[in-house]
């Protein structure tokens, strides 16, 4: 009877567990769609109601459907359901708990958040940005899926954000940006490619897209910016010193030079030091400096310094670039920058950028052109082997220093040295094969101080005093001799430019009671240019001059002006007009006959805009300016270009007239994932260098001369971008037609008039499947037309697919197809490229692995073709051949 008692106690706890675990047993399962019934991935949070503030327990729904055991008891036999799915509206549910043994089913419809505008600022739930005023804020985490490890990977993917892949260079909304801060410090000047290409996007928590841009904080509301720049916001649990090292070791190559891509980047900032440091090596045809020698792209800096530079008369040779690895640029760069700013007291900072890049670009370039003039028919070729070496040192040193809370004293220094070595072996169909070797030496020295002084809240008075040295000189030596061809062996072509430049302003800014900003300006420039260049012939014992190559020239250019603006903006229109008038003084000696001239100038513009919202304007822009001639264009004796060309010009400093138009129409809407840009623009010139060309087997003679004639280009344009939810894939178009009309002289055929027809076309779309599997593809369409004498045609089409796979968050691999056709009429020249890339990131680690193979078909070259008015054009590039690199990054 006793052990009948005791074993009747030890059944009552699993009697007890038995009743709890029946009490739990409650199953709840069903579906979470939108309201187009698609499915999405959400949260369930369970609450009691007692304490709506503490998650009981927590459901992940993956692609749409849940089913769930319920671990806890609820005291009052019923808890608070609620659905959580980003950009969609929360949906909270009171729920009675049935029979323990009942299965409760639901099907929750979510729907998209709602988004409202207050004042100009938009406020919505959605985490990926922000638009507050004239900035756009960008969640990094809401873009990021594990494959950016730079900033630049980043940027290509945030709407309203392009990048060029050449250059690196970023336009937001179809401006190019201004440059790239980081907390709000312009670090890098115009060369912000140096962060995008090099700061870890680990370390990165915002990006802020800013329109209206002034670096001048006294000019902040007071000055009329069209400016627009980008802000890096880092992430606020980083310590005061990051950076990364990345080796890249590669093998199993074809081509001549193992694969090396190694690079270390260090950020430290605090209160009074911010800067940024990268060094970084590789022979795959990587580009990490903001300068580019291999191929012909202008960058964003050399467009702003363009009025401090001499042009060079003898070009270099440049390299076109292919795919994505830009595989025909066959380098070994070294580049090295140092970017600091420091805070010496609260009245002055210091900035300091310095630069040195060091590259040997090898290259073997076969050129071919049929030349069809009147009843002339030929072809020429060149089949050249080039070594290119450049070599540039740079620094360049900035303060600030604030005399008072409403004054500003800027100076800025910069020194540049670059040297360039070109040694090339050219075989032709002339005569003989050459040897030649063209040195360049490039040196800069710019300084600039500006002083600023904000008068009151709505006005501010600026004056800025700039001087520039340009020195550039070009020594072009040539075996055997293309003029003296029996007695000597060969021919020393030597250039020396100089140009000075000193530049005076004064600017009054300001702003009326309505918002309406103006600015009043008085200035001079002085711009002084000369170029000596003399040609010899040479053998072992002597030298000769040949004739008629000697030049000794100065071009004078002297210019007082003033200028007025006023942006008028009357409800939904913004009126701009501006106003600037120019005395312009010319002198030009060293010609046959001196040249010289006084003009008044006179150069209207205006600008309307109208604002349909926040999101989408019309633009319409109309200006007349007149530009002086460059000194490239003026000289008169015929200076030696390469083994086959030379180049002379008939003087004249007549100015050339343009008239500008254009409209365009623009569209940002954000928040349904949708850019559109379209417009035309027109430019009309009166007066222009023409040029006389005269052109043989082996030779070609290039005569520039003026004329008071007209040419004119016309542009279209089209950008689209839309994301299409539907079916979650993204599409990007971009077309761009124009229509060119010029005259020349060929072979003493008269004045032509041509016409160049350009039409470019892109297709993109990448797909954001819930999947393991996505792709993107690009296409490309070109098509050439030129019409004079004869009518020539060229299509070509390019297209680039990519597979994204990525099975795990650590793992993530692509496999991309380049396919190129540079001749629809000669198909047997196509282009195939096949790559990989395997990247391997563990979860909460600071370090990575990746493998890449590149090239894999083993291409060895590419060819490209155009036209013009009397040739049709081909040019067979080498690359660099099949590779594999193993790559390992550590942050920290």
């Amino acid at each position: 009877m006793k052990n009948f008692f005791c074993s009747k106690i030890l059944l009552i706890p699993f009697l007890l567990l038995g009743s709890i675990a029946l009490s739990y047993s409650q199953v709840i399962q069903g579906t979470v769609t939108t309201s187009d019934n698609t499915p999405i991935n959400a949260q369930i949070l369970l609450k009691e109601p007692s304490n709506d503030n503490v998650i009981k327990e927590f459901i992940l729904v993956t692609k749409g459907t849940f089913t769930y055991k319920l671990k806890k008891s609820y005291s009052t036999n019923s808890f608070f359901l609620t659905v959580k799915a980003t950009g969609y509206t929360d949906y909270t549910e009171e729920i009675k708990i049935l029979k323990p043994l009942d299965t409760l089913n639901f099907k929750f419809v979510l729907f998209k958040e709602k988004i409202e505008y207050l004042n100009e600022v938009v406020v919505e739930k959605k985490k990926a940005f922000t638009i507050k005023e004239d900035t756009v804020t960008y969640n990094v985490d809401s873009y990021v899926d594990g494959t950016e490890r730079k900033v630049e990977d980043l940027l290509k993917k945030l709407p309203g954000i392009e990048v060029d892949s050449g250059t690196g260079n970023i336009s937001y909304r179809g401006k190019s940006i201004e440059t790239v801060t980081i907390e709000g410090d312009n670090l890098f000047d115009y060369n912000y490619t140096i962060g995008t290409k090099n700061i870890n996007i680990d370390l990165i928590e915002e990006i802020e897209a800013i329109e209206n841009y002034s670096e001048n904080r006294l000019l902040k509301g007071i000055e009329n910016s069209q400016k627009v720049a980008l802000n890096l916001k880092l992430k606020k649990d980083r310590s005061d010193i990051s950076g990364s090292i990345d080796i890249g070791l590669g093998g199993f190559t074809t081509s001549k030079k193992s694969p090396l891509d190694v690079s270390t980047n260090l950020l430290a900032i605090n209160k009074i030091h911010k800067s940024f440091a990268v060094s970084t090596y590789n022979t795959i045809g990587k580009n990490s400096s903001p300068f580019n020698y291999s191929g012909n792209q202008i960058t964003q800096e050399q467009l702003k310094d363009e009025k401090y530079y001499i042009q060079s008369i003898i070009p270099e040779y440049n390299i076109n670039q292919v795919t994505n690895n830009n595989l025909s640029n066959q380098n070994s760069q070294l580049f090295t920058n140092f970017n600091s700013i420091y805070k010496l007291n609260d009245k002055l900072k210091a900035k300091v950028n310095l630069y040195y890049l060091l590259d040997k670009i090898n290259s073997n370039q076969f050129s071919e052109s049929i030349i069809i003039t009147g009843n002339e028919h030929f072809a020429i070729f060149d089949d050249n082997h080039i070594n290119k070496k450049p070599l540039q040192y740079r620094g360049d040193l900035e303060l600030k220093y604030n005399t008072s809370k409403t004054s500003l004293l800027e100076y800025n220094v910069s020194f540049r040295d670059e040297t360039i070595d070109t040694e090339y072996r050219t075989i032709s169909n002339q005569e003989n094969d050459f040897n030649s070797l063209l040195n360049t030496q490039n040196k800069l020295f710019k300084q600039n101080l500006e002083y600023t002084n904000k008068v009151s809240e709505n006005k501010a008075l600026q004056i800025n005093l700039a001087n520039s040295f340009n020195n550039l000189d070009q020594n072009f030596t040539i075996d055997p001799s293309v003029f003296n061809t029996e007695n000597f062996n060969s021919d020393i072509q030597s250039n020396s430019s100089k140009k000075y430049y000193t530049a005076f302003k004064t600017v009054l800014l300001g702003k009326s009671k309505k918002n309406n900003k103006y600015s009043v300006l008085v200035g001079f420039n002085l711009d002084k240019e000369t170029f000596y260049s003399n040609l010899i012939s040479k053998n072992n014992t002597q030298e000769l001059a040949v004739d008629g190559s000697l030049n000794d020239v100065n071009f004078i250019k002297n210019g007082i002006y003033t200028q007025g603006s006023y942006n008028w903006k009357i409800g939904k229109f913004s009126f701009s007009p501006k106003l600037s008038f120019q005395q312009l003084y010319q002198e030009f000696e060293g010609a046959t006959n001196p040249l010289d001239e006084n003009i008044f100038i006179f150069e209207p513009s205006l600008s309307v805009m109208y604002k349909f919202n926040g999101n989408s304007y019309l633009n319409l822009n109309t200006g007349f300016n007149q530009n002086s001639q460059e000194i490239q264009n003026v000289f008169e004796n015929q200076v030696l270009i390469s083994n086959r060309m030379v180049k002379n010009n008939i003087p004249d400093i007549t100015t050339r007239k343009n008239q500008k138009y254009s409209l365009m129409y623009s569209k940002n809407d954000l928040f349904n994932q949708l850019t559109l840009s379209f417009g035309v623009d027109y430019l009309k010139q009166k007066g222009n260098y023409f040029s006389d060309t005269d052109i043989n087997e082996n030779a070609i003679k290039t005569t520039s001369f003026f004329l008071n004639e007209y040419t004119d280009n016309t542009s279209f344009f089209l950008n689209f971008s839309k994301l299409i939810p539907s079916i979650k894939t993204n599409f990007k178009i971009s077309s761009n037609y124009s229509i060119y009309n010029y005259k020349n002289i060929i072979n003493n055929s008269g004045l032509r008039d041509n016409k160049a027809l350009y039409l470019f076309n892109s297709l993109f779309l990448k797909t954001a499947f819930n999947s393991s599997i996505n792709f993107e593809n690009t296409t490309k369409f070109t098509y050439q037309e030129t019409v004079s004498q004869s009518l020539f045609v060229n299509r070509s089409l390019e297209n680039n697919f990519k597979l994204l796979f990525k099975p795990s968050r650590s793992l993530f691999s692509t496999v991309s197809y380049n396919y190129f056709i540079p001749n629809f009429t000669d198909k047997d020249t196509t282009n195939s490229f096949l790559n990989f890339d395997i990247m391997y990131r563990p979860q909460n680690k600071n370090w990575q692995l990746g493998l890449k193979g590149v090239n894999l078909l083993d291409n060895t070259s590419f060819i490209q073709r155009n036209v013009n008015e009397f040739s049709i054009n081909s040019q067979k590039t080498n690359l660099l051949g099949r590779y594999y690199l193993l790559n390992y990054m550590y942050s920290f």
